[in-house]
C-alpha cells in the first residue's frame, strides 16, 4: 500500500464501508494518536484513556455504515464519537476529574506536599471554568493547550478557518478569565465571612 497520509483517506474509508479491515486498521493507525489524545485530555488517566479509545474505534467500526462524508473531516467523526463515549464514561462511572487520592506525590519525600495540593486544587478551579465555556470553546481550549493542536490541525478537524479557531479560542480565553474572576471573587467574599 502507498505511503499512508490523510490524501488516501477518502479512498481508505469507502474500502472500509465496504467491509475492508485492512482499510479500517490503516484509519486506525492514521487518527489513533489523536483520538487518543483527546481523550486522554479528558479522562486524565491513560489506563481509562486507552480502554476508551478503543471503545471509539470499535463504534467507529459498528457504524462505518452510517457514516456519510458531509465535507467535514473523517477525524471530525471519530472525535464526535470520543466525546460521547467520555461523557458515558463520566455518566457511568460518576468518576472526578481530579483526585487527591490519585495525585502523584510521595508524603515522605521532601516535596512540598501543600503546595501540590495547591497546584492540584488551581487545576480543579481552572477544569470547573473550562466546563462553564460552550462546548465550542471548550474543545478549542482542550485541543490547543492540553493537547498542543496547532491552529491549522485544529481548523481542518473542526471543518473551520483558522481565523475562526483563534476568534474561538480569544473568545473562550476571556470567558475563562472572566470566569476565573468571578470565583476568585467569590471564595474572597465566603473567606472574609
Amino acid at each position: 500500500m502507498e505511503s499512508l497520509t490523510e490524501a488516501t483517506e477518502p479512498q481508505l474509508i469507502g474500502q472500509a464501508i465496504d467491509g475492508d479491515e485492512a482499510a479500517f486498521n490503516s484509519l486506525y493507525a492514521l487518527y489513533h494518536d489523536r483520538i487518543f489524545r483527546y481523550v486522554l485530555s479528558r479522562v486524565h488517566r491513560g489506563e481509562d484513556a486507552a480502554d476508551l479509545t478503543q471503545i471509539v474505534f470499535l463504534h467507529a467500526w459498528r457504524a462505518l455504515g452510517r457514516y456519510r462524508p458531509t465535507g467535514a473531516p473523517f477525524v471530525a467523526w471519530l472525535t464526535a464519537i470520543a466525546h460521547n463515549v467520555v461523557m458515558s464514561f463520566y455518566r457511568r462511572r460518576h468518576h472526578p476529574e481530579f483526585s487527591i487520592d490519585e495525585a502523584a506525590f510521595d508524603v515522605r519525600s521532601e516535596v512540598d506536599v501543600e503546595h501540590l495540593a495547591e497546584i492540584q486544587l488551581s487545576g480543579e478551579h481552572v477544569h470547573t471554568a473550562i466546563t462553564r465555556l460552550r462546548p465550542a470553546q471548550q474543545t478549542v481550549i482542550k485541543r490547543r493547550f492540553l493537547d498542543n493542536v496547532p491552529y491549522s490541525d485544529l481548523a481542518r478537524d473542526l471543518g473551520k478557518s483558522e481565523g475562526a479557531i483563534r476568534i474561538t479560542q480569544h473568545r473562550a480565553l476571556l470567558a475563562l478569565r472572566q470566569a476565573l474572576q468571578q470565583e476568585d471573587d467569590w471564595f474572597e467574599e465566603e473567606s472574609a465571612a
